[in-house]
């Protein structure tokens, strides 16, 4: 198998969009780029303003932060600060909170 190149614009990104689940009165807004299959999942891009919000995404993820900060707290769990640079893994069925202080960029890959 090949391998799978993911390139991205400014022009490739979807048009902004609330989130599903605000938890926080500013209403944080996403967009994705370069959203692609691969044999074991998905890949791409996302992006996402300041806010609160809970996690909705039930399968697993692996997540490098290119830019920003911000917070996870997993349910029943520890706070999760992260910045530019930092990298995450979410268990499948992981739930919890978004807290995005600094406009975030993340390359992701999702399993399942």
């Amino acid at each position: 198998m090949s391998p799978i190149l993911i390139r991205t614009t400014d022009a490739d990104f979807t048009t902004p969009a609330a989130v599903g689940a605000p938890t926080g009165p500013q209403i944080a807004v996403t967009r994705i780029a370069g959203n692609t299959a691969t044999p074991s999942g998905n890949a791409g891009i996302w992006e996402c303003s300041p806010g609160r919000f809970r996690r909705q995404v039930p399968q697993a993820e692996y997540s490098y932060f290119i830019a920003g900060s911000g917070s996870f707290t997993p349910d029943n769990g520890e706070i999760v600060n992260f910045r530019a640079g930092d990298s995450i893994w979410f268990a499948p069925d992981t739930q919890g909170e978004w807290d995005i202080r600094e406009a975030v960029r993340k390359a992701y890959f999702i399993i399942g």
